[in-house]
């Protein structure tokens, strides 16, 4: 009797501390609603201030901006305003649904509230884009508290809503939610590219932008066929060079390195994987680009700087991230396979090549596919070394890359020219995605042909 009166005294208990968490929830998410009618954003144009609310972002035509030629209606983004109403909308949602005894949909209409702000702070970026085409250089945006309320209550009146489920539910919650950032980065990302990259293809042509072979802001040419050639080419030249020798790095320190030795080749790739860009594009202008111009078979033919010299050193950059993980995965092996390989007689370089490195092939290529990526995505070492000029690719001539396009030119970029140089990040982009999908096509491919 008395341990179902206590029972019954543990649920009240927790009853009436889940009302109090629900009512504290229901107030943060009335104040994430109000903040949206307060000052939200501030917007200086030279002289010019705007202090704008959500509500305001959200139902004005535009923001009047006067600059020294001329002056214009500066119009506010479409996802801004979808995001601004999306925010009051969702807040009012996830409170509705947590009076109704909804924890777990009002949790998820609180977090998706709360990212609203981070949205509009994404899609802004163009109202400061089309002020500069007015030639007004002093330009800053200012987030004010509202919108950093917006942001913090949401997480936390979605923590106060799943909390009343229990501890054990918020910390799976919690779990969940984590895990959908990451892919909700992925994908904001990715609208926030083709958003920005688009428009520009359209305009260009999608013909005359990919497959065009002139590159000129002040003649209105954009055809990055030539950059999209010598980044493939480098790439491609660089995992030829960088992946053999990766590999068999790894192989010997995981296999056959002595102690003694192994102490001195590790803080070897240690090191070269903590050197900044910067250092090896310094070495490769000082040391590989004055061999490759003195190499005799080259000499009179080169000036140094060219796609060879950028292979040669993203080569060497990509090689601490294949070892490393290459290395990890072959010292995963069990050592049970080794073991049942030479007890059949193999000697050890049999088993290593066919049982250590084909039981370790998913962690290889995950590798190979992080040195892509490094290899693809590096810019400052290649600016130093490539030469920099937008022509098709030829070992010895000087090139352009992807993102050496964008870096060199995204400062002083304005208009067309700008949007140019987004619809670059969208290729790479893409660029990148077929290069991640293929390898684990690949890698799914080969796990199912080893299990049949």
């Amino acid at each position: 009797m008395s341990i179902t009166m206590t029972g019954a005294a543990h649920a009240q208990k927790e009853q009436k501390l889940n009302n109090v968490k629900k009512g504290l929830a229901v107030v943060l998410g009335l104040l994430s609603v109000l903040a949206f009618f307060l000052p939200y954003i501030r917007f200086v144009f030279k002289d010019t201030t705007y202090v704008v609310s959500g509500l305001q972002l959200a139902t004005v035509r535009g923001l009047r901006v006067r600059g020294p030629e001329m002056n214009g209606l500066v119009t506010i983004p479409l996802l801004t305003r979808i995001a601004v109403v999306a925010g009051i909308l969702l807040a009012l949602v996830g409170i509705l649904l947590l009076i109704l005894n909804k924890p777990a949909f009002s949790g998820a209409a609180f977090v998706l509230s709360g990212i609203t702000p981070l949205i509009v702070l994404i899609t802004t970026s163009s109202i400061q884009e089309a002020v500069t085409q007015l030639n007004i250089s002093k330009i800053s945006v200012g987030y004010l508290w509202p919108s950093v309320y917006v942001l913090v209550g949401g997480i936390l009146c979605s923590i106060l809503a799943l909390w009343t489920r229990g501890t054990e539910k918020l910390a799976e919650s919690i779990f969940l939610v984590f895990s959908c950032v990451s892919v909700g980065s992925v994908a904001l990302i990715t609208i926030y590219i083709i958003a920005a990259g688009a428009p520009a293809i359209v305009k260009i042509g999608l013909g005359n932008f990919l497959f065009g072979t002139q590159w000129n802001a002040d003649s209105q040419a954009f055809g990055i066929l030539p950059l999209i050639l010598s980044s493939v080419a480098g790439t491609a030249g660089a995992i030829l060079i960088g992946v053999p020798i990766g590999i068999l790095t790894a192989v010997f320190l995981a296999e056959t390195a002595r102690p003694q030795i192994s102490r001195v080749v590790h803080p070897a790739i240690e090191l070269l994987a903590g050197i900044p860009s910067v250092v090896y594009g310094f070495f490769g202008m000082l040391v590989i680009v004055p061999a490759i111009r003195s190499f005799p078979p080259f000499r009179g033919n080169t000036i140094g700087d060219s796609l060879l010299a950028a292979i040669i050193i993203l080569a060497i950059m990509v090689l601490p991230t294949i070892v490393s993980v290459t290395e990890t995965s072959l010292k995963a092996v069990p050592n049970a396979y080794r073991e049942a390989s030479l007890a059949l007689g193999a000697t050890q370089t049999t088993t290593i090549f066919k049982v250590s490195i084909p039981a370790a092939r998913s962690g290889i290529l995950a590798g190979v596919i992080l040195g892509v990526g490094r290899a693809i995505g590096e810019t400052m070492a290649v600016i130093m070394v490539a030469g920099n000029v937008a022509n098709m690719p030829s070992l010895l001539g000087t090139v352009r890359l992807l993102t050496t396009g964008i870096a060199m030119e995204m400062s002083y970029a304005s208009g067309l020219h700008r949007e140019a140089l987004f619809a670059i990040g969208l290729v790479l982009f893409v660029f990148i995605m077929i290069v991640n999908i293929s390898f684990t096509y690949i890698s799914k491919r080969g796990v199912q042909m080893d299990v049949k």
